[in-house]
């Protein structure tokens, strides 16, 4: 593995490490960990949407790049989301639980794992086509996903408004207009406010913090989890074989037809992302929206040491 991959990976379990510890030393309770979980989904999150958007360039080979990853990216989530629906049949879960795992399979650690690996594997240049296979993400976690940890939930259902408009999908719409905006005012005052000072570098360092923050916040609850929650779930470790194994095989079925049509470096890109780990983000909406976060906690922490 590349070393960069496992630094990475290192320093997901060290900031797992600093959240399990604080709450082992009683600095950080349920309840802190809470604010900073309403934190990371209502202004770091967001944050970081915007200013990935506003340092993209508009160019027409990356806009068609672009296009291609985007078709890519709708048909690996119409197989991600089959694929949890047909695993929650199969395996018999608890109504809470049901949205949990499905959430898990569909979702993968692209911003933290995936886009390091691509730097590493393929190159500078996949980062700026990742983050284009990554905008369904980030507009159905914020809904589609709220949606699963809402739904076994009398009385929780969510709302096409809040589904539409809500801090994930209103990040994002910004993001792409800033980004659509920026060759209209390119030269002028504006751009040089928006896109090269101030307001880019503040967004830049908000946005930083997401999954540092959000690696803490996992610590915290595997902190309060038993040892066998950890290790005896069957489940979770289905969970993970699905997201790491059967997730990404499929994917790689989907491009394959494309060889010799497609730029290499875009044919892989879906296929790397398909095979991270479970979403960071689950856990800090499951905390959001009342789901099971210590068994979101389980199946990122497990299909993270398995990656």
């Amino acid at each position: 593995m590349d070393s960069n991959v496992t630094n990475q990976l290192l320093v997901l379990f060290v900031l797992m490490a600093v959240g399990f510890v604080a709450v082992k030393l009683k600095l950080l309770d349920k309840a802190g960990a809470d604010k900073i979980s309403s934190l990371i989904s209502r202004v770091t999150m967001p944050s970081m949407y915007i200013a990935t958007f506003m340092t993209q360039q508009v160019t027409a080979e990356g806009l068609k790049n672009a296009g291609i990853l985007l078709g890519f990216s709708a048909v690996y989530y119409l197989l991600a989301v089959g694929i949890s629906f047909l695993f929650v049949k199969l395996v018999p879960t608890d109504p809470k639980g049901r949205g949990i795992y499905q959430f898990l399979i569909v979702f993968s650690n692209a911003a933290y794992m995936g886009f390091p690996v691509l730097r590493a594997v393929l190159g500078e240049e996949a980062i700026f086509y990742g983050a284009f296979f990554n905008i369904p993400f980030n507009i159905l976690a914020y809904s589609m996903g709220i949606w699963f940890l809402r739904r076994s939930q009398p009385g929780k259902t969510l709302s096409k408004k809040e589904m539409l408009f809500n801090p994930g999908t209103t990040g994002i719409m910004i993001g792409v207009l800033l980004f659509l905006l920026s060759p209209l005012v390119e030269g002028t005052v504006i751009h040089k406010i928006f896109y090269q000072g101030p307001v880019l570098e503040g967004l830049k360092q908000i946005g930083s913090t997401t999954i540092s923050l959000s690696m803490v916040v996992i610590g915290t609850v595997l902190a309060t989890a038993k040892v066998g929650e950890v290790f005896k779930n069957l489940r979770a470790f289905l969970v993970s074989a699905t997201r790491l194994l059967v997730v990404p095989a499929l994917m790689l079925l989907v491009v394959l037809p494309f060889r010799g049509l497609v730029n290499p470096l875009i044919l892989s890109i879906p296929i790397l992302i398909a095979g991270m780990p479970c979403a960071v983000f689950s856990v800090i909406l499951a905390k959001e929206y009342d789901g099971d976060e210590k068994l979101a906690s389980v199946g990122v922490f497990l299909s993270t040491l398995f990656s």
